[in-house]
């Protein structure tokens, strides 16, 4: 009995610690842009994309902010052009996002639907 017991035990802990990593991971599809801006001057900057029809809870408010980061200058120029093909072109984009930053909610990865 008591190896179950522990068992249990260990099993819930476990369940316990990745409920918050799981809670904050979690796909946006269909999400229109209305903006794309880059706020600071660094090879490694984040863009911002605003959105027109979806909305989060990051920073305490419902904001439309997603914040997209890369760390290979290449991907972040791609990713950086699918939000400006998707602004220009009406089309939406599909995004995993990776918990919040302040007001915005990052993006982990990013693709462009009709």
């Amino acid at each position: 009995m008591k190896p179950i017991f522990y068992m249990l035990y260990i099993f819930s802990i476990f369940c316990l610690c990745i409920q918050p990593v799981l809670a904050a991971r979690y796909d946006v599809t269909g999400l229109i842009v209305e903006s794309v801006s880059q706020n600071e001057d660094d090879e490694e900057a984040p863009f911002d994309i605003r959105a027109t029809n979806k909305r989060h809870k990051c920073g305490g408010g419902i904001s439309n902010l997603f914040r997209v980061y890369s760390e290979f200058n290449i991907v972040s120029d791609r990713k950086f052009d699918m939000a400006i093909i998707s602004m220009k072109n009406n089309l939406t984009l599909s995004v995993s996002t990776h918990g919040c930053e302040g007001k915005a909610l990052t993006v982990e990865r990013m693709r462009i639907s009709r």
